[in-house]
């Protein structure tokens, strides 16, 4: 067998180099998509609990609008009150007149309730 020359030495290294590069290179792409695939899915994780916290949030604003209209509603009444006075009022004159508690729930918009206890009130 022959003894080998510089060159083919310095081919045999240089092709174990490449062959070293090479394998080095192809764990870092390896390393690269495992994190890409790792922040994706990450990702994906955040925007869907995003997207359940817009929609959280929009609920809440919903609601918040149904209670601050039911709380001007209430707070009109309580600051008014004679027109509730002017209701009965009217609502007594009407009984006095022989209105039934429809009549009165018709007329006045009371409740029911508040009708027929102002029927059986005056009728005593």
């Amino acid at each position: 067998m022959a003894s080998l020359t510089l060159v083919h030495w310095l081919l045999i290294g240089n092709f174990s180099m490449l062959l070293l590069v090479g394998a080095f290179l192809w764990s870092l792409k390896r390393q690269q998509l495992q994190e890409q695939l790792r922040v994706s899915q990450t990702l994906q994780a955040l925007e869907e609990a995003n997207q359940a916290v817009s929609r959280s949030a929009i609920g809440m604003g919903r609601r918040l609008k149904q209670v601050e209209a039911r709380f001007h509603k209430v707070e009109k009444k309580a600051i008014s009150p004679q027109a509730d006075d002017e209701t009965f009022a009217q609502a007594a004159r009407l009984v006095g007149l022989g209105a039934t508690a429809a009549e009165l729930v018709d007329s006045c918009g009371m409740a029911r309730g508040e009708a027929e206890l102002l029927v059986s009130l005056k009728r005593q």
